[in-house]
């Protein structure tokens, strides 16, 4: 498979709802996917045809995929044992840094290898349309429009303040790298930074990212999508994404979405949040916020 190959990647900061999206998408017949398998061993790409099984047993795979209430992941427990051995889709950071080093790095041709990689997975998944999610990406895109000048982008935005209330409560959160401070969240707040602040730039930060790098996608190839529109109608927004990926007509695919839940928690923030805490987070993410239409709490910051 060369640079033609049809190849789909789904854009947007942590905890946007990218993870759902990608997860029913990847429910599709046609669609070839990175598994916890490749994820373990990206020298193999052969285990790719392990993502065969998980069609081939649905019920399994609504459970292990979403769970008992649609969540796209499990966090807070530790995973079952048929959790990590049943086939599922992953971001798989491990097949890009093979590729081509970690993101915003850049190694001797990397989009060649990275087309080989992602060829390799979509030739033994047997689907026909790669599709792919992995939150380092937002930093990757010339990489992946060089290495797929015809991949399609689908940018998946959320408001920012659910966001950020959001990356607050996940268990990854504390220990997790941050890409632009250099360290994690655990460190800032050991010295002396505002963990709200932290939550409230994560989001404005990736954003910018994105926009920096779709800027050279040409318009056709890019699909924006907000999560809010998406949960006020589920399955026309992934038949609208699944069309745009190049995803053909499967009714099974339908019925597949349809016996999953989309809960409603976008407002949530505006509950649990106190007004000191709004006002940190939309003083950083005012502007950013304006952009994208959402209205603010706090008028001084638009």
């Amino acid at each position: 498979m060369g640079p033609d190959l049809p190849v789909a990647f789904l854009l947007g900061a942590p905890r946007s709802g990218t993870s759902l999206v990608y997860k029913g998408l990847c429910l599709h017949q046609e669609a070839a996917w990175i598994s916890n398998w490749v994820r373990r061993w990206p020298g193999a790409p052969p285990l790719a045809m392990l993502n065969r099984v998980a069609a081939r047993a649905p019920r399994m795979q609504r459970e292990v995929w979403f769970g008992s209430d649609s969540n796209a992941y499990v966090y807070g427990r530790t995973r079952l044992l048929k959790e990590r051995v049943f086939p599922m889709p992953v971001e798989g950071e491990p097949v890009f840094v093979r590729s081509t080093g970690p993101a915003g790095s850049g190694e001797e041709d990397p989009a060649l290898n990275l087309r080989r990689a992602l060829g390799a997975i979509g030739k033994w998944a047997g689907g026909r349309v790669f599709v792919n999610k992995r939150i380092g990406n937002n930093r990757r895109i010339p990489l992946l429009l060089e290495a797929f000048p015809k991949a399609r982008f689908v940018e998946i935005v959320r408001d920012g303040r659910a966001v950020a209330y959001s990356l607050s409560r996940v268990n990854w959160w504390l220990d997790d790298t941050v890409w632009w401070y250099g360290g994690t969240p655990r460190r800032w707040e050991a010295e002396g930074g505002d963990p709200w602040e932290l939550c409230a730039r994560s989001w404005v930060e990736e954003t910018g990212a994105i926009e920096a790098g779709r800027g050279a996608v040409p318009p056709a190839q890019v699909l924006r999508m907000k999560y809010e529109a998406f949960l006020e109608d589920p399955l026309g927004s992934f038949g609208e994404v699944g069309s745009f990926c190049g995803l053909g007509e499967d009714p099974g695919w339908m019925h597949r979405l349809r016996e999953l839940s989309y809960p409603n928690r976008n407002e949530t923030w505006s509950r649990a949040l106190d007004d000191a805490q709004i006002t940190t987070i939309e003083r950083i993410q005012g502007p950013t916020l304006g952009r994208y239409g959402y209205a603010l709490h706090d008028r001084r910051f638009e």
